[in-house]
């Protein structure tokens, strides 16, 4: 059951529209995107057919060999992290309009959540080095 929902960061000179295929969360508790959220973990959903609005106020960081995070130019808000050179595939569920119906099922980078907070307990749960597979798996996939 898919959706359309709107989403825009907090000054609204970036704003995507996208189709949700899904309801679920997915809770990113790597070192990188705690340190981008300020402390928990990133929390996105996934998202196809994004159509984006302010472009010119998306700044980018390439902040591995693999991964892109954007930000808006303008007020900060963390926008999306994608593999370079894909589709944005993830947003961060807060700058969603409607929130409705979502929930937390997937929970990835668990052996570096912070001890302070608690798993989410009918989530999925998967370490790093299942990331790494799954990451390699797609790396290689990608170079055929």
């Amino acid at each position: 059951m898919s959706r359309i929902a709107n989403a825009r960061c907090l000054c609204g000179a970036v704003k995507f529209s996208a189709r949700l295929p899904d309801t679920e969360i997915h809770a990113c508790h790597c070192a990188q995107c705690q340190r981008w959220t300020g402390g928990g973990p990133l929390l996105t959903v996934r998202v196809q057919e994004v159509s984006t609005t302010g472009a010119d106020a998306i700044r980018a960081y390439h902040a591995s060999a693999h991964g892109e995070r954007a930000f808006c130019g303008i007020c900060g808000t963390t926008l999306y992290w994608k593999m370079q050179g894909h589709d944005i595939a993830y947003l961060p569920v807060g700058l969603f309009e409607d929130q409705s119906g979502l929930a937390v099922g997937d929970e990835i980078f668990v052996d570096h959540r912070p001890s302070w907070l608690p798993a989410w307990p009918e989530a999925a749960q998967r370490d790093e080095a299942e990331m790494q597979t799954e990451l390699a798996a797609f790396l290689e996939g990608d170079a055929k």
